[in-house]
């Protein structure tokens, strides 16, 4: 392929990121990193990733990208916005992270970058390409910082000095050639330690990286079992990930709401008021969050979450 056909068709890639509503996009040279396969090891090896066994699987593929397309030449890393600006939660509510009040970012990203991979196909026939939104052993954060959009935080996100943190990631892994960002890893940071100093339950690390066990997200969202007592009347009213780290993040100050209709949701999750959650059945949660990242936690779990926060909150009064 010619320099001028790489630049042509790049420049259309981006633009038909930018149609399917990405705010942000890079492309990096796609190349085995196995530091990446070992910083997941070395943090599994600690025992912060809890109970998620899952993030053992497939080491070889986290180390090593070219593993999941065969010819792999291009890595394509877009992000897109999903801040939500709702009414502050009053005590008439429970809190609900603002990834799970759009519908399931796995489906929707996936569907752009899918159409995305078929225009692809238009100009490269013969193209390899394949879609991943938080999904397969791809350690999207990297891959992210390498393609230029931004750079990894104290709370461990990848931080856009445009629009935040309250991103949504993909990746298309492609044959195709093109033409790669010049990625800038600076670390924008400085000396603010805000998101260590709001999380409720100390669960940011000095290097960067999240103790799963200690986090509120991991314990409502992934964790099976009883939630630990220790961390009883620190959940406040969350009963589905936390925010917090990213509501204090001076680079969120001026986070512009999501706005692609494909986002929107089929219930308003954040206008659930208590009631509506503690008299939820089964069938009513089924029905409510089947296009909706919460279904995954499933109803008994929503239920203990609610069950722990109430006792939390009791012990407050």
């Amino acid at each position: 392929m010619t320099d001028a056909r790489k630049i042509a068709l790049t420049w259309k890639i981006h633009e038909m990121l930018h149609r399917e509503g990405f705010d942000i996009s890079g492309i990096a040279p796609a190349a085995s990193h196995h530091e990446d396969a070992q910083h997941i090891s070395d943090w599994i090896a600690s025992g912060k990733h809890g109970t998620m066994r899952f993030m053992e699987r497939n080491p070889g593929k986290r180390g090593d990208i070219t593993s999941l397309v065969d010819g792999a030449k291009s890595v394509i890393v877009a992000g897109i916005r999903y801040y939500s600006a709702d009414p502050p939660h009053s005590a008439r509510s429970y809190f609900v992270s603002r990834y799970a009040r759009v519908r399931d970012y796995h489906l929707v990203v996936e569907e752009k970058l899918n159409r995305v991979i078929r225009h692809l196909k238009e100009y490269i026939p013969d193209a390899g390409s394949r879609a991943f939104c938080d999904s397969e052993p791809v350690s999207e954060k990297a891959w992210a910082i390498r393609a230029g959009l931004g750079w990894r935080g104290r709370n461990s996100l990848v931080i856009n000095k445009e629009i935040g943190s309250y991103i949504f990631l993909g990746e298309i892994v492609t044959t195709a050639e093109l033409v790669y960002d010049n990625a800038s890893s600076r670390d924008r940071c400085g000396a603010c330690t805000l998101c260590i100093e709001a999380c409720p339950t100390g669960a940011i690390c000095d290097d960067r990286t999240i103790d799963a066990r200690r986090c509120i997200s991991y314990l409502t969202i992934e964790h099976k079992g009883d939630l630990p007592s220790e961390f009883s009347g620190k959940f406040g009213n969350m009963i589905y990930g936390c925010d917090r780290c990213q509501e204090v993040c001076p680079w969120n100050s001026k986070a512009i709401p999501w706005s692609d209709s494909e986002f929107v949701p089929e219930h308003d999750i954040a206008g659930l008021s208590k009631s509506d959650w503690q008299t939820m059945t089964p069938e009513d949660f089924k029905k409510l969050f089947k296009a909706s990242a919460i279904r995954r936690t499933g109803f008994k779990m929503i239920r203990r979450n609610i069950d722990f926060v109430n006792s939390g909150l009791s012990e407050k009064r």
